[in-house]
């Protein structure tokens, strides 16, 4: 196949090779921008974004080709039949690392993160490593992958390109509008009974409605909140109710979100929606929402943080992740009352 490689049609193209899910692909979209016509490796939980975005043209979804050895190789020859210019390697794994070197492209960039497997010496040598730690936010580190000096306040996340507006927006009322995930794919994410009391308790001591975002099978935590609040504000259920391509479009017209480090506060984030995040066990310098109204609750836990991006954890080391002080319920309620505030004043203004 390297033989082979010499006499291939010469191709200008790119591959994206972004096997996580929606909080990483989201951070991953600034390359997009970067790159403007890209191919892509995924994950197929980001399929109905990446199937509403002009910046993608081939998709090739992993999760068809992971059954056997033999559809491995499959996936190996088509990738390496595209004469890929360049391929970028942004989850390190083996199948990802074994699936760049057979595409013989001219450039090649991977990560070197501190994830080391016995593999990684064999299977990105000749590959260009870019340095990553838990101290660097994985927006830069993408970013530094296709050149340095690329600023993410410039290339800002975008899910899809453009977004997919549905027919009927239904979140537009004139009130101010908080998005809450209660969970995460990742169990250990779900924030404890107790602080979600306290941060209603701010949120009733403004006028807002509160929607609910996640699966359908996240009702068991909505029914348990319930038992455990008395919220003044009304509170929706969007659980199952929104397909995920329309996701960004019905977040943007929310004035607030709140969750632990959710893919949908990062959906969120990405359409310029101010959050509320709850770092919970998560390495909050090395993956967070950016955008310039954020506010990141850090885990006052012992073992916190212990979870990063790339040797991400599924069980809980210790008890009360999610239990906030005094004064960080304090920052919390004047972040909100801030929010509230400039909501109120533009309301103000577009009456007048």
């Amino acid at each position: 196949m390297f033989l082979v490689s010499f006499f291939r049609t010469c191709k200008k193209k790119n591959l994206v090779i972004q096997t996580a899910k929606i909080g990483d692909y989201a951070n991953t979209t600034p390359m997009f921008e970067v790159l403007e016509k890209t191919d892509i490796l995924m994950d197929h939980v980001n399929l109905p974004f990446a199937n509403h975005d002009e910046r993608i043209e081939q998709i090739y979804v992993v999760n068809v080709y992971k059954k056997s050895i033999w559809q491995k190789i499959q996936l190996a020859l088509l990738l390496f039949f595209n004469n890929y210019h360049t391929v970028y390697v942004l989850i390190p794994n083996s199948l990802n690392l074994f699936l760049a070197k057979m595409c013989f492209s001219k450039n090649t960039v991977t990560l070197s993160t501190y994830a080391d497997k016995w593999y990684l010496t064999l299977l990105n040598s000749n590959m260009k490593t870019i340095k990553h730690s838990v101290e660097d936010l994985t927006i830069d580190t993408y970013l530094k992958m296709i050149g340095e000096g690329l600023d993410r306040n410039r290339y800002w996340k975008m899910l899809q390109k453009p977004l997919v507006i549905p027919q009927n927006m239904p979140l537009k009322s004139n009130k101010f509008k908080v998005g809450v995930s209660l969970s995460a794919g990742n169990k250990i994410k779900t924030i404890d009974s107790e602080t979600w009391k306290k941060v209603f308790a701010i949120l009733d001591e403004i006028e807002c409605e509160v929607y609910i975002f996640g699966l359908e099978n996240e009702n068991v935590y909505l029914e348990n909140l319930s038992k455990n609040i008395h919220a003044k504000n009304p509170i929706i259920s969007m659980l199952g109710q929104i397909p995920l391509r329309e996701l960004p479009s019905r977040m943007s017209v929310l004035n607030l979100y709140i969750s632990s480090d959710t893919g949908n506060s990062y959906i969120a984030d990405s359409v310029n929606v101010p959050t509320i995040n709850f770092a919970g066990p998560c390495f909050w310098r090395e993956q967070r929402p950016i955008y310039e109204k954020s506010l990141i609750v850090q885990s006052n836990a012992p073992c916190a943080p212990y979870s990063s991006v790339f040797r991400a954890s599924y069980k809980g080391k210790c008890p009360d992740l999610y239990t906030i002080t005094h004064s960080q319920e304090e920052a919390i309620a004047n972040f909100i009352k801030a929010l509230y505030k400039d909501f109120l004043q533009s309301q103000h203004s577009a009456e007048c």
